[in-house]
């Protein structure tokens, strides 16, 4: 429930910093990395109450919350005759990626490493794709989106 509740003052607040800084991929590298610094926090160990732990969920969904923007400009580089499609595919790609996060998870503990340095060495690698991604996609804020892909 506190993650749903972060999740979706996040959302808004996305929306928000994306009219504020004239950008979405700018406000996209914003809440990830707010979200990255949360991650930090919740692997540093330092959490010890459930209170903590509920005040946490809330703070780690906020900075999730702009997952309505990512598949927002994600489908907004297609043409208006497939936009609908990549908008639904967008997020299962995502969800995909889940299996091969495990598999290196599952794969780094094999081999020695503690799961807090294992879930950090995944934690690393998925936000400098996701960090990559976001910068190199171009800019959608302000753009006529009225085309077709041919």
């Amino acid at each position: 429930m506190w993650g749903y509740i972060g999740i979706s003052a996040g959302d808004i607040f996305s929306g928000i910093l994306s009219h504020w800084l004239k950008s979405r991929r700018k406000s996209i590298l914003w809440m990830m990395a707010f979200t990255l610094i949360s991650v930090v926090w919740i692997l540093s160990g330092t959490i010890h109450s459930a209170g903590m732990y509920y005040f946490m969920c809330c703070w780690f969904g906020f900075g999730t919350g702009y997952w309505a923007m990512f598949v927002t400009i994600g489908a907004e580089q297609f043409g208006t005759n497939i936009r609908s499609t990549a908008a639904t595919t967008i997020p299962n790609m995502v969800r995909g990626t889940v299996i091969l996060m495990t598999i290196g998870f599952e794969s780094l503990i094999g081999a020695g490493y503690a799961v807090l340095v294992a879930a950090g060495i995944v934690g690393f690698v998925s936000f400098a794709i996701g960090i990559y991604s976001t910068w190199s996609i171009p800019e959608t804020h302000g753009r006529d989106l009225d085309f077709v892909e041919e």
